[in-house]
């Protein structure tokens, strides 16, 4: 399987202090708001933007835990996020090339999707994030 070769960027994840501070991003650059969730996993609240082409932003406002230590708590980009069709088989994949997930499992994410992240010690830095939809 060739997971990035034909990857689709699902959203990027954005962390932001306060929701004062997300609501503001999001007059400043004049998205659209498409719904709001909530990973208990993660003790955050996560806004999705309605994108005019390409990937979502998913603005992120953790409540606790270490997501709201990041950056030293100013926030910034947390997260690249891609959409596959199978996340057990995208994640068995992964490990099979030496690439670690966050969670033994993957979770509920904030919207209609499961996801897991790989390990960014994997990756050099870089925080992946895969999202299977979950269709109804």
């Amino acid at each position: 399987m060739q997971m990035f070769g034909n990857y689709v960027l699902h959203h990027v994840g954005v962390i932001f202090p306060t929701i004062t501070d997300a609501e503001d991003f999001i007059a400043l650059m004049n998205l659209a708001e498409d719904y709001r969730g909530r990973v208990d996993q993660w003790d955050c609240l996560c806004i999705f933007t309605k994108p005019a082409s390409g990937a979502a932003i998913e603005l992120v406002i953790p409540a606790g835990g270490p997501l709201q230590r990041f950056n030293k708590g100013a926030g910034g980009v947390h997260h690249y996020a891609y959409e596959v069709a199978d996340i057990g088989l995208a994640s068995r994949d992964c490990e099979s090339r030496g690439m670690n997930m966050l969670l033994p499992a993957p979770i509920k994410g904030a919207g209609d999707f499961l996801c897991n992240f790989i390990a960014p010690l994997s990756l050099r830095g870089v925080q992946i994030e895969l999202v299977q939809p979950i269709r109804s």
